[in-house]
């Protein structure tokens, strides 16, 4: 513009110049000059683009890198952090591995692998710790989304020692994601100082401020059966329900059965002597390969022609129990028979002779062989249903049933004393036929003076009667008072929800009555239509193909798209199976804790044990690769200036 305008009423001048012949020829100049590439700053542009993409292939092959050994639980460095070196470790390692095959990183590691500090090439381990960061970050902000966006949610703790002698409190969260499927994310590890209910539950409390997670949204909670978690007065349960009284505690599924087991072992002495004998079996078995390699060489194999060898016990896994009676019964005759030989073998020492010679006895008991196969029988059921009630996505109302069965199961067996005892016959032909109270000398009791011949009451039972009535009927009779007593708990939210699982059953009536009354105990979250809702909802479902299952009518109403028509429903829905089973993916990350932090690892940080948790236990850091590169460029270039 040649000439200026310094008033304001002057400004149609702008549109003048900007209609001329000489400004249109100045923007088609300007125009061509751009289209071919006449810029200043074009070259600086173009070695920016080249430089982006070259570190971005660098750092894609990076980024694959610590995601393949973080979700594998590996140790990422070695002894010496140089590249050629065979003890660089897994990071540098897998790294040269992709360089084989990879012309674009193997030329990367010939120009910067081994430049040192102050060169940048993207393969050191402060690279590495930056991503782990980067990912674990990201992992547990999408899971905080997730929970955000189901709003309702449960909880689950449990707490163990690592190797650096620090206890361990792992938190677990359950949710019902938006497609309708039930899913239990780990979220933290947290320094344990203290094991009062006080105490952790302020570190709940603490952790779920932290995070932004409103406690009152908070629909279960479920913990083992130590007083300091289930106490009703001062435990973490009862201190959770007193700032959020619809916070329902869950006992553990898997727990409980186990103290089941454990307190049905302890309330008769033959039992315990039993299972005494199955662990000193295996001992004696065991301290010896010589020995062990002769009683394997004298088993058969099972069905899947495999042998099944002796097992140990275990005090918190009663599966071992399991696997251990059940590879007693299936070769007992050979054991009992390789016994003998190591018995009677002169070339071994008395001790291992005598200690033969004692095993071989215990087996040849009535008792011991009872006990046996009773045990197999028990024992095989409740295993398989303890796995069962680990699964994550497991409902209580499966669960509570599969108790009930189990509970059935076992009181049944109450009148099959004399099958057990067949099939303790047919275990091996030395058993003895007899049992021990038969050979015993019937005790009479000294009458006195005053009393006559018929004033004597004594009944004298074979040892038959004897077994069948103190320690046959006592287990059995344990078991079932055992499985009542600790499920009651389970009973009493099933009296709640157990209606969802027979809306199709039901009548309306019968409907409506139910759905007052959980309405009534979750007045904040289902509105008061909810009656009507239900009814509606029934003729909806027997028109489709769907089983009675809550979690397949939730998936049903999500993939139709009805839950705006029946919003109630959806919400009962959520709720019911919010509530936890088992705090069993607890148990699950102290697996991971094992693996991750083991004893060349033990000074590893907290953020990052609980970062490498993370990315080890998720599958959900494909999706934010390029989030994680563009990141660690930001960082990079941030801290440069």
């Amino acid at each position: 513009m040649i000439q200026k305008y310094r008033e304001t009423n002057h400004t149609q001048g702008h549109h003048q110049h900007e209609n001329s012949d000489v400004h249109r020829q100045c923007i088609l100049i300007w125009i061509n000059r751009k289209s071919e590439k006449g810029q200043v700053d074009f070259g600086l542009r173009q070695q920016f683009e080249i430089e982006s993409q070259y570190w971005t292939k660098v750092l894609n092959r990076v980024v694959a890198t610590v995601k393949f050994i973080s979700e594998r639980g590996l140790a990422f460095r070695g002894d010496t952090e140089r590249f050629g070196s065979p003890s660089n470790g897994n990071y540098l390692g897998c790294l040269e591995l992709i360089s084989e095959f990879d012309p674009f990183l193997k030329e990367h590691i010939a120009r910067f692998g081994n430049a040192g500090s102050g060169n940048p090439s993207y393969l050191s381990s402060k690279t590495c710790d930056e991503f782990v960061q980067l990912m674990g970050e990201q992992v547990l902000s999408e899971i905080i989304n997730r929970i955000k966006i189901a709003k309702y949610f449960s909880i689950s703790v449990d707490s163990t020692p690592d190797l650096s002698h620090t206890d361990q409190l792992t938190f677990i969260m359950r949710y019902v994601s938006p497609t309708g499927s039930i899913e239990e994310r780990f979220v933290t590890f947290l320094p344990l100082t203290s094991h009062t209910g006080e105490s952790i539950a302020n570190s709940i409390l603490l952790v779920l401020s932290d995070l932004g997670i409103d406690i009152s949204n908070c629909r279960g909670q479920c913990y083992d059966n130590a007083s300091n978690m289930s106490g009703s007065y001062k435990g973490v349960q009862s201190r959770i329900r007193s700032i959020n009284p619809l916070a329902e505690w869950v006992p553990c599924a898997a727990h409980t059965l186990n103290l089941v087991g454990v307190n049905t072992v302890n309330c008769r002495l033959q039992t315990e002597e039993f299972f005494t004998f199955v662990q000193t079996l295996f001992n004696f078995c065991s301290s010896s390969t010589k020995r062990w390699q002769f009683v394997l060489s004298s088993m058969d194999a099972n069905e899947s022609k495999r042998i099944q060898t002796l097992k140990t016990l275990s005090g918190t896994r009663w599966c071992a129990h399991a696997q251990a009676t059940n590879a007693l019964c299936l070769n007992y005759d050979n054991i009992h028979n390789a016994l003998l030989k190591i018995a009677e073998d002169v070339n071994q020492n008395m001790s291992t002779r005598n200690e033969a010679q004692v095993l071989y006895r215990q087996m040849e008991k009535m008792e011991t062989a009872f006990l046996c196969s009773l045990w197999n029988t028990i024992l095989l059921r409740i295993q398989r249903t303890n796995t069962k009630l680990q699964e994550a996505d497991l409902d209580l109302s499966t669960a509570v049933d599969m108790v009930a069965s189990l509970r059935h199961f076992i009181a049944g067996l109450r009148d099959e004393f004399d099958r057990f005892e067949s099939t303790a016959k047919e275990l091996s032909p030395s058993v003895s036929d007899t049992y021990k109270a038969d050979k015993d000398r019937l005790r009479r009791r000294k009458k006195r003076p005053d009393e006559t011949p018929g004033e004597d009451v004594t009944i004298a039972m074979t040892g038959r009667q004897k077994f069948a009535v103190n320690v046959f009927n006592v287990v059995i009779d344990k078991l079932v008072a055992e499985l009542d007593w600790r499920y009651e708990a389970y009973n009493a939210l099933k009296h709640s929800f157990g209606f969802l699982n027979k809306i199709h059953l039901l009548t309306s009536q019968e409907l409506r009555s139910a759905a007052a009354l959980l309405q009534k105990k979750y007045p904040s979250d289902i509105q008061e239509d909810f009656a009507d809702e239900i009814v509606q909802f029934k003729e909806f479902i027997m028109n489709k193909d769907c089983t009675s299952s809550v979690k397949d009518m939730l998936q049903l109403m999500k993939e139709t798209d009805l839950s705006s028509v029946f919003p109630n429903m959806d919400i009962a829905f959520r709720v019911y199976l919010t509530l936890p089973v088992s705090n069993c993916s607890g148990e699950r990350s102290f697996s991971k804790l094992g693996l991750i932090k083991n004893k060349l690892r033990s000074s590893i940080g907290q953020e990052k044990l609980n970062h490498l948790t993370i990315m080890c236990k998720m599958s959900l850091m494909h999706f934010y690769i390029r989030y994680f590169i563009s990141k660690l460029l930001f960082n990079s270039c941030k801290n440069s200036y």
